[in-house]
Formats: C-alpha cells, structure tokens, sequence
C-alpha cells in the first residue's frame, strides 16, 4: 500500500486541529444565583460569631462558587458599623429527625462594612471542595475570620439584615426555591470541614427562636456547559 501524499497528511492534521478548537470554544461557563434578594430588612444580628445556612435552594452539580452578595445598610442590635464575613459551603445529609448540613468548604474572610449599597466579596475556596458534586450543596457564612482548620479566630455581630419569621415566596433562584435560613447561637463556633449542623443530632444546633430567617445575601457560582 502506498503512503498517503504529503498534502493528504497535512489537510488531516489540519482537521483534526480545527475540530480540537471548536470542542474547545464550545464549552461555556454559566452563572448560577442562590440566596435571597439583597434588599433592605429589619433586623440585623446582636450575637457575634453566628453561623448562618441558606436552606431554600441548591446549587448545580458542577458548580465552582465565584461571588458571594450581601446587604448591610444600617446599625443593628450589636452596635457594630464593621464586620467579617466568611462564605462557607455545605452539603446536606439525612439525619435521624432533622436534615443535616456539613461544611465541605471554607472560603476566604473579608472584613466589611455598613453600606446603602449591595456589596460583593470573593467567594474563593482556602480549604476543602471547590467544584459541588451534586444537587445537595448551599452555601452560607460565618460573622468571623476562620483559619486553614475552622476556628474562628477574629468574631463580629452580624454583618446582614434579616427578617424574622422568614419571607413568603421564593428565593433568587427561582418559582422552586425558598427564601428561609438558619443561624446558630453566639459564636466561638469551629466551621472546620466535616462540622455539621442541625435542629438535633449534629456539633451545633439553631437559635431557639424564630429559627427561620431570611438575610439579604446570595452566592453566585459558575457552571461549566457545553
């Protein structure tokens, strides 16, 4: 058999170059939204150090989180004009009575403060995934500054208005999500990966009042498409 003309070969390794960049070219990123609106509330956090879980609605599987978007637009019970705030990112779990939230990431801190406006802080991942494997993640933050293993080591009263009880209607992300929270009690809080949470049967329970909230915050990630 006669080896292929010089120009055949070319004209395949052309080809198959061409195909290469438009496979490339084709996949996409798309920005997801979860959370609740980030519009003026009435209440803002006393108690310095909280944690707080959104609990109506899940990111996409393949989701990298990017941003996160929060309102903090005037003084609350704390006294407190400046803050931290350190987005986390949980998966949820069955547990025997209630669902249960483990934290599989902790993003970097920010220090904030007070502003008319809606804020946006990196959502970057310091430890743990960086990609959601699944329909069960969410994200939420913690009122502190944390270390490489979850401690908090820096604390504030909260750093975003609220409600009490939570808003009727859906979150940001759609007609079949939520706009209900959770927060725990005063700090000295460890988020260090694999901490759960829950109503019982987990490392830290919710307030015991008016448990379901709704904070003026949200997380946008990315997802790759093709």
């Amino acid at each position: 058999m006669k080896p292929p003309a010089l120009a055949t070969l070319v004209a395949s390794i052309f080809l198959c170059t061409a195909t290469a960049q438009v496979s490339r070219s084709a996949a996409t990123t798309t920005t997801v939204t979860e959370g609740s609106t980030t519009t003026h509330r009435s209440n803002v956090d006393g108690d310095s150090g909280q944690v707080y879980i959104y609990t109506g609605g899940s990111f996409l599987p393949g989701t990298s989180p990017a941003t996160f978007t929060f309102l903090w637009d005037f003084v609350g019970r704390g006294g407190n004009s400046t803050g931290y705030i350190t987005p986390l990112l949980f998966e949820r779990v069955p547990g025997p009575f209630y669902t249960i939230y483990v934290v599989r990431a902790i993003g970097q801190g920010s220090s904030v403060a007070i502003s008319s406006s809606p804020q946006t802080i990196p959502f970057n991942i310091v430890e743990g995934v960086t990609v959601t494997t699944n329909f069960e993640y969410t994200f939420g933050y913690v009122n502190a500054m944390v270390n490489a293993s979850g401690q908090e080591v820096t604390m504030s009263s909260g750093t975003v208005d609220m409600d009490y009880p939570a808003d009727s209607g859906p979150g940001v992300g759609g007609t079949k999500t939520l706009d209900t929270w959770v927060a725990t009690g005063v700090g000295g809080i460890t988020v260090a990966l694999g901490t759960t949470f829950s109503g019982s049967g987990a490392d830290f329970g919710w307030v015991n009042y008016y448990p379901i909230r709704t904070y003026s915050a949200q997380a946008q990630g990315a997802v790759g498409t093709q």
